[in-house]
């Protein structure tokens, strides 16, 4: 082995230690995930409606599978006159037989059918969400929330736009609650809910969606548990699962792990990015994470090099023997 050989595979090693130690544990997946989607915002970034969305936001245009609509229409969604009804219908669906076993992490048929059996955690819950959302003709989309530098620890629910309130409205639909305004009985919006939230007001209420176990037997837990991650707050910028579903590649590699999985949508373009709320309490953090990023798409570009040069050198090996 010549010395340029050794000198190359040493580099290697040392570029593939670091790449590992950014994914080492499964929390630092999600922050390296979310550094690589992270695009920048704008306060008027999330007030558009489904009549005019984003011109970048990956909307979910392809028909919805013959599961999800035959789903639909045993749920009877189509006698309904409401969006807001419809959505709790939905949400009362996924969560009715919910056991809390842990999360699925699989392609959205497969998701749907052991949130039916009892399985399944957030992320997996408002997937499936935004599926049947899509096959009863409503607009959804997706929020989450991280606690430690918008890592792995965290939550996600999502947002229903009410047609005939012209607004969006939160629903939490793994937790099995909504929002509504103690004076008003209104359901609200995130942003809404967030305004609470950060007041501290006890103007607001937590309703159940439908049947289904309590995600809080305790509604001043489940205040408590947003509270703590209002600063790290982001909308997922794509509600097409379908369309990323029908990758054979990303749902090959969601069965196999829910980080290949995610791995698999970034490299092949089909994850959507993610637009971060920006407050005065969060622009550290966010920084933060677009270091991260290039710190890691200068490792990864590196190694690419590396590798490049790697088979250089051999093939020159091979040409002098």
């Amino acid at each position: 082995m010549s010395a340029g050989v050794a000198i190359n595979l040493l580099a290697l090693v040392g570029v593939l230690v670091y790449l590992l130690r950014l994914l080492y544990p499964a929390t630092e997946v999600v922050r390296l995930r979310n550094a690589l989607l992270l695009a920048p915002s704008r306060p008027d970034d999330f007030s558009w409606t489904p009549e005019a969305p984003p011109g970048d936001f990956r909307l979910e245009r392809r028909p919805p599978t013959t599961e999800f609509v035959d789903a639909v229409r045993e749920l009877g969604i189509d006698r309904v006159d409401e969006d807001w009804r419809k959505a709790l219908a939905l949400a009362g669906h996924l969560t009715e037989r919910a056991r809390d076993t842990g999360p699925i992490r699989s392609d959205l048929l497969t998701t749907y059918r052991r949130i039916r059996e009892g399985d399944g955690y957030c992320a997996d819950f408002v997937k499936v969400f935004l599926g049947l959302a899509h096959a009863a003709g409503l607009a959804a989309r997706q929020w989450a929330f991280s606690f430690d530098g918008f890592g792995g620890h965290g939550h996600t629910f999502a947002e229903v736009f009410d047609r005939q309130r012209r607004k969006w409205l939160f629903i939490d639909v793994h937790n099995n609650f909504h929002a509504e305004s103690t004076s008003t009985g209104e359901p609200l919006g995130a942003f809404e809910f967030r305004e609470f939230l950060l007041a501290r007001s006890d103007g607001v209420r937590l309703e159940p969606n439908g049947p289904g176990r309590p995600g809080f037997v305790h509604g001043y837990k489940a205040l408590d548990y947003y509270r703590r991650g209002l600063q790290e707050w982001y909308l997922w910028w794509g509600n097409a699962v379908f369309s990323d579903d029908a990758n054979p590649l990303a749902r090959w590699a969601a069965r196999v792990s829910g980080g290949l999985g995610r791995l698999a949508s970034i490299l092949l373009g089909t994850q959507p990015r993610i637009r971060v709320l920006h407050t005065d309490d969060n622009a550290t953090r966010i920084e933060s994470l677009a270091r991260l990023r290039k710190h890691a798409q200068f490792a990864i570009v590196l190694l690419v090099a590396l590798i490049g040069i790697l088979l250089a050198q051999l093939w020159r090996v091979e040409a002098l023997v």
